[in-house]
């Protein structure tokens, strides 16, 4: 072999076992500068952490990769508010990742463009009273030495925790939670998706979070709009329809001060009456611990009724469920509106002018709205118009008969007024008082109407502006008027006053003079006959 090739061997075996060398430092050069990149950050981030949230911090597992970028994963983050485990974890990571610069990661104060995390979970303590509440740390560096840009995170579910032990907390689980940072002690813009579990929906929000209270995390700002569309209330045991909402909220996340306005164009109590058309402009107090919303005045308009109602809607743990009070007033309402939610017909039974005053009690329960809602209040509708032509005949000659007119087909109205105190439970209106008048005759009657088959089964008394005797012609007017004193309201010469029921159903009401016979026969002496109720 030349010399000259075998020294251009000998030169290369040194290159090259130079280059190894070379290589197997600048591995071992990275591989120890990762670890110290890697004990850096673990003591930048858990003094960060700790400080910031007044919490012991727990780190599982950290890795750093620093060619040919720096790329960090960590596992299983810890934050223990106070260091208590008699509660939650006040902070839960199971994974978090990051890319970034060495330069960066090696200042003073290490710089995280963007930090994506998986599966976190914050748990919410209930607010403490001020003498409960421990020592304040001393006040310490504003200046971080940990700064994040934009945290991203797949998966966070917030739980704010019951004040009271067997409480349901409050979980909110949201996707795409975006975080950005404004700077040392401001507020953290964020946006996000929000699942609601009923009705089941997807709610879009964004708004500003913090700064974070560290000694009390329940009183810590939070404020942002949101946006609901087509949330199906048929889960709900009883009503349907499609609802969407829009709205704001503000306050701290152990109280939030909400709102907003929703609509539902097809609400209906399912199964029984129309949709109608439901629009709600609202505002409301969420206590963030359990979830109890305290509603203050809302606006609600009902096809073409305005309605103003009040209440709250709390946490039952016992029963699993919600009780929700409400006291509504209509002060310019339509019958026909509200009827067409309790029957499903093209026509309205009644139009006209309607106030109401009432108290709505749901209580907590798997049974259907109708049959589990109280309802006690009372009602007037004015000038009352009737669509049954059969109801409007026989009210016409009710009419004419009360104003001792029977035969003038000219007299008679079946316009009327109605007034009634009423409760209503498992789907039957109980009427404590109920009074209903046309022109010449007026009813006062009590009893039931089950708004799901439509039976009536009401008894009272029929007091006519007219005589017994005037009621009816020919010879029938000649015998009645030996009893006309017997059936006078207020003596000899006033109009009569009988006893009467309604009984049937809604589209084929029945009217009858109650003990009619019977009482006749009593005056008279005679034996007691048959009840049979006979017609005015």
């Amino acid at each position: 072999m030349p010399l000259t090739s075998r020294v251009a061997k000998k030169w290369w075996l040194f290159l090259t076992g130079i280059f190894v060398c070379l290589l197997l430092l600048l591995v071992a050069l990275l591989h120890f500068r990762a670890r110290a990149i890697e004990d850096s950050l673990r003591q930048s981030a858990t003094q960060a952490l700790g400080e910031r949230f007044r919490s012991e911090v727990q780190l599982d597992a950290l890795h750093v990769q620093i060619f040919p970028r720096v790329n960090v994963t960590g596992e299983g983050l810890t934050l223990r508010h106070h260091s208590r485990k008699d509660i939650p974890p006040l902070i839960r990571i199971e994974k978090f990742s990051f890319t970034a610069d060495i330069l960066g990661l090696l200042r003073p104060v290490k710089h995280i463009p963007v930090l994506r995390v998986e599966n976190m979970v914050i748990n919410i303590p209930p607010r403490e009273s001020k003498k409960d509440q421990p020592s304040p740390n001393p006040p310490r560096d504003s200046v971080p030495n940990l700064i994040v840009d934009e945290v991203i995170c797949n998966d966070a579910d917030i739980v704010i925790l019951p004040k009271m032990a067997g409480k349901e907390p409050l979980d909110w689980d949201i996707h795409n939670l975006i975080l950005y940072t404004a700077g040392v002690d401001k507020p953290l813009a964020f946006q996000g998706n929000l699942t609601n579990g009923k009705p089941k929906g997807e709610i879009l929000t964004q708004g500003q979070f913090g700064p974070w209270d560290a000694q009390d995390p329940g009183g810590t700002p939070v404020s942002g709009e949101y946006k609901f569309t087509d949330a199906d209330l048929g889960p709900f045991p009883g009503i349907a329809g499609i609802l969407s909402s829009n709205g704001n909220y503000n306050g701290v996340l152990s109280e939030l001060q909400v709102q907003g306005q929703t609509d539902t164009p097809d609400f209906s109590l399912a199964k029984v009456g129309r949709p109608v058309p439901l629009h709600t402009q609202f505002s409301a107090t969420v206590d963030g611990t359990n979830g109890d919303t305290y509603l203050h005045p809302v606006n609600a308009t009902l096809v073409r009724s305005f309605i103003i109602a009040e209440g709250s809607i709390t946490d039952v743990p016992e029963k699993k469920g919600h009780l929700i009070t409400i006291d509504a007033t209509v002060p310019s309402g339509r019958i026909q509106d509200f009827l067409s939610l309790a029957i499903n017909s093209d026509k309205p039974l009644m139009t006209g002018p309607v106030k109401i005053k009432a108290k709505l009690i749901i209580p907590p329960g798997k049974e259907r709205a109708l049959e589990k809602v109280i309802l006690d209040g009372q009602f007037g509708v004015d000038d009352a118009k009737w669509s049954s032509p059969a109801l409007r005949e026989k009210l016409e000659s009710l009419s004419r008969h009360g104003q001792g007119k029977p035969e003038d087909q000219d007299v008679g109205s079946s316009v009327s007024d109605l007034r009634g105190n009423f409760h209503l439970e498992k789907g039957v209106i109980h009427f404590l008082r109920l009074t209903f008048s046309v022109p010449g005759a007026a009813v006062d009657l009590t009893g039931t109407y089950a708004l799901r088959g439509g039976e009536l089964d009401l008894n009272g008394h029929l007091r006519l502006q007219a005589k017994l005797s005037q009621t009816v012609t020919g010879t029938k007017s000649f015998l009645l008027k030996a009893f006309d004193p017997f059936f006078a309201k207020n003596g000899a010469g006033a109009g009569a006053v009988l006893p009467i029921r309604i009984n049937g159903t809604r589209d084929k009401p029945t009217f009858g003079i109650t003990f009619f016979h019977k009482t006749i026969n009593k005056q008279l002496g005679g034996e007691k006959q048959e009840n049979k109720p006979s017609p005015p």
